[in-house]
C-alpha cells in the first residue's frame, strides 16, 4: 500500500511539475522571446535555441516564429533545412508573417536549399495581397515578375507590385520607384512623382535615396536649382544612414 501510495505521488509530482513547464513555456514574455531570438540568431548558443525549441514545443506560437528564424540563419544544413520546413508548417497555418519570410527564402534560397519561385510566388501573394499586407512580400514579387523567376516577365505587374510596396512604406520600395519614373522604361517620366519619392525614402534614413538627392542639388536635377548647401546635407545624411545601418 505505501508502495502504491509513494508512486501515486510521484506521479502527481511529475504531472503537477509537467503542467507548471508547459505553463511556463508557453506564458514566457515576448520580450524574453525575443531575447532567445537574439541570442540565438547571433552565436546559435545552445541554451537560447533549447529555450525556444522547448516553448514551440508545448504551443507558443512566437516562439515558434522565432525558432524558425534562428535555424535558418543557423551554418549547418540540416538547422536551415528544419527552419525552413518550419515556416512551411507555420505558412500553412495562416501566419502572415510566416508566408512572407518563406516566400523571400524560397526566392533567394539558402546555402544548400535551392530556389523554389513557383512555392515563392504562392506564398508572396498571400502575405501581399491579405491584411495585413506585407511591403517585402510584395517587393519580392516585384522582383519577380521583373526578372521572370518562374514566370512570363510582366513589367505592369512588376510595377503593381513595386507601388504597392512603396505605398506601405518600404524604403527600398521607394527609391526603386524613384528611379523607374526618373529613368525606367515602364512608367512615364516624371520628376516631381521622382523627387517625392526620393524624399520619402530619404526620409527614412535609406542612404542611396539621401546621395541620389545630394547628387540631384548639385547638378540641378529633378526641377531643383543647384544648392551646394542641399548637397552637403544630404551627403552628410547619407554618411548618417549608413552608420545607422551598420549598427543595426
Amino acid at each position: 500500500m505505501r508502495a502504491r501510495a509513494f508512486l501515486a505521488v510521484t506521479a502527481a509530482v511529475a504531472i503537477s511539475a509537467g503542467a507548471l513547464a508547459t505553463m511556463a513555456a508557453t506564458r514566457v514574455s515576448n520580450v524574453q522571446i525575443d531575447d532567445w531570438q537574439m541570442q540565438g540568431t547571433a552565436t546559435h548558443a545552445a541554451a537560447p535555441v533549447w529555450r525556444l525549441r522547448l516553448s514551440a514545443a508545448l504551443g507558443n506560437a512566437v516562439a515558434r516564429e522565432a525558432l524558425a528564424d534562428v535555424l535558418v540563419s543557423s551554418a549547418v544544413f540540416e538547422e536551415r533545412f528544419e527552419g525552413v520546413g518550419l515556416y512551411r508548417q507555420l505558412a500553412l497555418d495562416g501566419v502572415p508573417r510566416a508566408q512572407a519570410t518563406l516566400g523571400h527564402l524560397l526566392l533567394l534560397g539558402l546555402p544548400g536549399i535551392v530556389p523554389d519561385y513557383v512555392e515563392s510566388r504562392r506564398w508572396l501573394t498571400l502575405a501581399a495581397s491579405r491584411e495585413p499586407r506585407d511591403a517585402q512580400a510584395a517587393y519580392d514579387l516585384s522582383t519577380l515578375y521583373r526578372n521572370g523567376y518562374g514566370v512570363t516577365r510582366d513589367a505592369g505587374l512588376a510595377i503593381r507590385w513595386l507601388e504597392q510596396a512603396a505605398q506601405a512604406g518600404l524604403p527600398l520600395a521607394q527609391f526603386r520607384l524613384a528611379n523607374e519614373y526618373r529613368f525606367g522604361a515602364t512608367l512615364p517620366h516624371d520628376d516631381a512623382l521622382a523627387l517625392q519619392w526620393l524624399t520619402r525614402a530619404a526620409n527614412a534614413e535609406f542612404p542611396e535615396a539621401n546621395l541620389a538627392l545630394a547628387i540631384a542639388y548639385r547638378n540641378g536635377e529633378l526641377g531643383m536649382a543647384r544648392d551646394e548647401n542641399e548637397y552637403w546635407a544630404h551627403v552628410k545624411e547619407s554618411e548618417h544612414d549608413l552608420k545607422h545601418v551598420s549598427r543595426q
